[in-house]
């Protein structure tokens, strides 16, 4: 009697199991699925603009290159006619707040420190070259952050990595971590592009005079 009760309630169990696995596959719904997520997408692409130079101002009675001096108080470290570095030859990547411009040409290097080596005011010299700036009448074609470091601008972030040099005496570049601006303007016939960055110890003058 025992042995017919178990064989019974086997039997009821495989049918039970059947049952469940039968409406399974006639209702999909009821089945446990899993959904695959797809890593999000990096943007492999840096898209490059140009710069429309018969828009961008004459600027006049301003010296000769590189246009630039110190403000009172700030020395130009390791000066040399005006310059901390030059390199006749290089390439210069300019954002523009979302996409970047290539320049090459004549590329002067201009770093900025407290004249008696003490804290670097940065409010102050940050004013003083952007009334300067805005004084001659230079455009303007950025001032901001750096692009955000995330995975839609880690193709833009590369590239404007580009932006190092090794000089006489020094390593240069724009760094990722300080707001910096970009400006444009012609004199003399030629056209010219600026990167200005600063952070709390000196403040940096890229100047890039273009190849014709």
């Amino acid at each position: 009697m025992k042995k017919t009760a178990i064989a019974l309630a086997l039997g009821v169990a495989l049918v039970s199991c059947n049952n469940k696995e039968k409406q399974a596959e006639e209702n999909p719904k009821d089945s446990i699925s899993t959904t695959q997520i797809e890593p999000p997408k990096v943007n492999e692409s840096v898209t490059t603009t140009e710069i429309d130079w018969k828009t961008v101002p004459e600027v006049k009675e301003i010296g000769e290159f590189p246009f630039f001096k110190a403000p009172k108080g700030i020395k130009i470290v390791d000066e040399k006619v005006g310059l901390t570095d030059v390199f006749e030859n290089e390439k210069l990547e300019n954002y523009t707040g979302k996409d970047v411009y290539t320049a090459t040409g004549k590329l002067g290097v201009i770093a900025f420190a407290d004249e008696h080596s003490q804290s670097f005011n940065q409010r102050f010299f940050n004013q003083e070259i952007s009334e300067y700036l805005s004084k001659i009448g230079v455009k303007q074609i950025y001032k901001g952050d750096y692009p955000a470091n995330d995975t839609a601008n880690e193709a833009l972030r590369k590239k404007l990595k580009e932006n190092l040099w090794n000089g006489r005496g020094h390593t240069f570049g724009l760094s990722d971590d300080e707001p910096f601006a970009v400006y444009v303007f012609k004199n003399n016939g030629k056209n010219y592009i600026v990167n200005v960055q600063t952070n709390s110890a000196q403040g940096y003058i890229f100047i890039m005079e273009l190849k014709a």
